[in-house]
């Protein structure tokens, strides 16, 4: 390992002592601060990555960067990044090891970052191989007490040994340990070095590592690619990688390690390799630098940092062509460490003011999101219950009611009643006073203007009109049904028989009335309900299933009501309207008379007319022009006449209590009973009132487990960003 003898001089610090580097180490800490305060999540955050293949001479390269020894084995021996953070002291040298945890055991991140202390505060280099094992052991075993690996035997970490009774380790992690270098001979610098890229491995390996590297060389990141001389660029797959991240190659820095590697006789080697140091291949925003370090025997023998530095310089003095280019400042590790600590400055100093404006955009977009979620239930679990069924059941009263600002059911019902209207008067008997068929029958089949103002488009009406009879079917019709009767008697069985005709449709009709009247019901409700108790699950799956009950409760009792007003109708024909039912029969038979051939042979003009009419008026005769037909002798279908006057007189009677008592029901029996019965079943079913009323009530408004994750996630947001905003403001941004 490299020496950590003391005589190392501060001629070894690189821009240590400078105003520059005191600007450098208050911007570094910074950035180091914000990443404690877990900003990365949210904001991107400029630092150095370091990656490379394996055996690219990596782990080397962040020994001479750092000055300390980092875990070597065969194999992969890093799997997890680790974030170096030198800072330049008057003071001795000294070490602390954290760890920060961004991620859980299944990969996603937690709801707060935090930086762990891991073990304290040393003071000598030698400490530093095996505190770095121990802390790559403790996180790749989550579940452990860190101080199980603290006192954990060194040589079984060092022969792969990480297992814990009880506890699966993890293959990488992406939680990070972090490196805190203070000291006089340390440049201030941060960077992050990743485990090393591996092809020969099982697959998952190779993916792990590689979608490692992947996260983190995006964004505003310094790429630092290790690349061996010993192999072509365009063989190295960190190079691939940082391509990729980097098609431009603005962020990316090459570092060209094992120059002492290329054979005496490989010229044109040496010679490509030049011309990618002086930028005439591949080049790169920031370019190449070149560096040598020892190699294993003397690392194991002990090199002093200083010692590797002057044999350093010594190598690039004298080999060719090396020695001879014309660009000595990418040459050696002193020159790559200020490079990139200047470099690290300059994009930390560019980034902080942009900081403070994304910190608040995302500041004002987290507490937006939160503002939009439902507020937290902060009242007693019961009477919060108790109050969401006592408005819920008030907004159904005002819907079944009808009000400005709930009119939608009660309008749609209006509509609904009148289709229903429009379905039983096209029932109505359709007779035609005639023996043969006629072209225009509207006339004697259409009923009198009541009902004229209705809205129903054709399209709309649920049944077409009544076939049409002319005298010889209901001749038909009466001697069809003679029993018993004596003559020119016209049987009772034959009115009740056409009465049955236009009643037999009417359970349909008031039927697919009543079912219209309930969807539109189970639409407001519905809509209720989302409204109400959108944001409480448990609630509503409890509620929907018991309005739902009361709905099937309160229709089949409607059904039933309806049943019994039109079982009412099919019994024995009864009115004591009398008034109407005569005065309708009256006009029906006059008018049927009128449409007869008996009678005057010329017609009157309506002069002629209006004469008569007022000199029956003269006499004392109160009588109307539609009368004048009862003045026809007697018709040879006098009696069929006389039934169809009658039955049709009997229908307007009957529809019109027909199309207000199914109406009304629907009203009060389904409607306003429901409404009125529904807070009290609420409260018994949901137990409001009981011993364990508010434990019930408590699990009724429970958030559902993803607005609780979302509030916690938005106001773990909110807090980190609050505390770098604070950060940025006490910074002077």
């Amino acid at each position: 390992m490299i020496s950590t003898d003391s005589h190392d001089s501060k001629a070894d610090a690189l821009i240590g002592d400078t105003g520059y580097a005191r600007t450098t180490k208050e911007l570094i800490e910074f950035v180091t601060t914000l990443r404690a305060l877990g900003a990365q999540v949210f904001l991107d955050l400029p630092r150095i990555v370091v990656i490379g293949n394996q055996s690219a001479g990596k782990s080397s390269l962040v020994e001479a960067i750092s000055g300390i020894s980092v875990p070597r084995d065969a194999g992969t021996c890093t799997r997890c990044p680790m974030e170096c953070r030198l800072s330049n002291t008057p003071d001795s040298w000294s070490c602390q090891i954290s760890i920060r945890w961004e991620f859980d055991t299944n990969g996603d991140r937690v709801d707060e970052v935090s930086e762990v202390l891991f073990g304290t505060h040393f003071t000598e280099k030698e400490d530093v191989e095996s505190m770095l094992r121990r802390a790559q052991a403790a996180i790749l075993n989550p579940t452990v007490p860190l101080s199980h690996f603290l006192g954990i035997d060194i040589q079984a970490l060092r022969a792969g040994d990480t297992k814990v009774p009880g506890a699966k380790p993890l293959a990488f992690s992406r939680n990070v340990i972090c490196v805190d270098l203070a000291g006089p001979d340390l440049v201030d610098l941060s960077f992050v070095d990743l485990p090393g890229i591996v092809q020969n491995a099982e697959p998952e390996v190779v993916q792990l590592v590689e979608d490692l590297v992947k996260s983190y060389v995006g964004g505003n990141c310094l790429i630092l690619v290790t690349l061996p001389m010993s192999d072509d660029i365009e063989n190295q797959k960190a190079a691939r990688i940082a391509k990729q991240a980097d098609p431009e190659g603005l962020r990316t820095i090459g570092v060209l390690t094992k120059p002492d590697t290329l054979p005496t006789g490989s010229t044109k080697s040496r010679e490509m390799w030049l011309d990618v140091i002086e930028g005439r291949r591949h080049q790169l925003k920031h370019g190449y630098f070149c560096t040598r370090q020892p190699d294993d025997d003397k690392r194991l023998s002990g090199v002093s940092t200083s010692e590797a530095r002057s044999a350093e310089a010594d190598f690039f003095r004298t080999t060719a062509p090396w020695s001879t280019s014309i660009s000595q400042g990418r040459f050696g590790t002193l020159n790559l460490v200020k490079s990139i600590s200047e470099l690290l400055t300059k994009i930390i100093s560019d980034s902080l003011p942009k900081l403070i404006g994304e910190v608040s955009t995302q500041l004002v977009a987290c507490k937006k999101q939160l503002s939009a979620l439902p507020p937290l239930v902060t009242t007693e679990p019961a009477a919060f219950v108790l109050n969401l069924v006592v408005t819920f059941c008030a907004e159904v009263m005002q819907h079944v009611h009808g009000s400005p600002a709930c009119a939608n059911l009660v309008q749609s019902n209006r509509h609904t009643f009148e289709r229903f209207k429009s379905a039983i008067r096209q029932t109505a008997p359709a007779f035609v006073p005639s023996q043969e068929k006629v072209k225009h029958t509207s006339k004697y089949t259409k009923l009198d203007d009541e009902g004229s103002d209705s809205t129903i488009g054709r399209k709309e009406l649920d049944a077409v009109s009544a076939p049409v009879m002319y005298l010889g079917d209901v001749r038909k019709r009466i001697k069809d049904c003679i029993t018993r009767e004596l003559p020119n008697n016209v049987p009772y069985a034959a009115k009740r028989s056409f009465m049955r005709d236009f009643q037999q449709s009417w359970e349909y009709h008031a039927m697919t009335c009543f079912e219209r009247v309930q969807e539109a019901f189970k639409d407001v409700l519905s809509d209720i309900i989302k409204e109400q108790f959108a944001r409480f699950g448990h609630l509503k799956a409890l509620i929907s299933p018991i309005i739902m009950e009361q709905l099937q409760i309160h229709s089949q009792r409607t059904t039933d009501h309806i049943k019994i007003i039109l079982a009412l109708e099919a019994a024995t024909p009864f009115t004591q309207n009398t008034h109407y039912f005569a005065d309708k029969r009256a006009k029906q038979l006059a008018q049927y008379k009128r449409a007869r051939p008996q009678g005057p042979v010329m017609l009157p003009t309506k002069e002629e007319l209006k004469s008569a009419l007022a000199a029956l008026s003269m006499l004392g005769y109160t009588v109307k022009e539609e009368d004048l037909g009862k003045l026809n002798p007697p018709d040879q279908f006098e009696e069929e006449l006389e039934l169809m006057a009658e039955v049709r007189a009997y229908f307007y009677v009957a529809y019109k209590r027909v199309i207000d008592y199914v109406p009304l029901s629907i009203d009060q029996h389904f409607l306003y009973t429901l409404a009125e019965g529904l807070q009290p079943v609420l409260l018994e079913k949901l137990g409001v009132g009981s011993s364990t009323a508010d434990a019930r009530c408590a699990s009724y408004i429970a958030e559902e487990p993803g607005v609780v994750s979302l509030r916690s996630e938005l106001l773990s947001k909110k807090k980190r960003l609050e505390s770098v905003q604070k950060a940025l403001f006490n910074f002077g941004l």
